[in-house]
């Protein structure tokens, strides 16, 4: 067994270390505080808020164009349906149109000679040679207008395009 004294040892010498290491503490805690009492809060809160702003405009306008691309695509994808099926409409619509046309000249060139008085074969043949030359002509006419047409281009090109950013706090 320790006796008293030894013991008081022990026990004073480790209220020294206590001691010590609350010291220690309280001096760096103490150091510490002055050194920031020096910094201009103002100045320090002004730039952590200038700081998370520009984050949060920068991860705004990511999310921004992110989102604008995707819109891009999906209208530029619908507009590209939109011609395709546009441009099948028209090529049955001018097909129709031949059709009705060709139709309406012959029609035309036969009441004509309904109503024409020839004397002899001779000038009927005549007259029908003429006709089917018109006719003809017309028919040829209206194969090469359809066949002149250009179609508009079947794929969409989007222009080139200010930022969405740029249009929205354009001055």
């Amino acid at each position: 067994m320790k006796s008293r004294t030894n013991r008081h040892k022990a026990l004073w010498s480790k209220k020294k270390i206590a001691a010590g290491i609350v010291s220690l503490t309280v001096a760096i805690t103490a150091t510490t505080g002055i050194a920031y009492a020096d910094v201009d809060l103002g100045a320090t809160i002004e730039a952590w808020f200038n700081k998370k702003t520009e984050i949060v405009m920068e991860s705004l306008e990511h999310s921004i164009q992110s989102e604008t691309d995707k819109q891009k695509a999906m209208l530029k994808e619908e507009l590209q349906l939109r011609l395709e099926a546009s441009s099948k409409q028209l090529d049955a619509y001018t097909e129709e149109q031949k059709l009705v046309h060709t139709q309406a000249i012959e029609q035309y060139a036969a009441a004509i000679l309904e109503n024409v008085v020839i004397n002899n074969e001779q000038d009927r043949k005549q007259m029908l040679d003429k006709i089917q030359v018109i006719v003809d002509s017309a028919k040829e006419a209206i194969q090469s207008l359809a066949g002149s047409y250009a179609p508009p281009q079947l794929t969409f090109v989007p222009s080139e395009s200010q930022s969405v950013t740029d249009a929205v706090y354009e001055y």
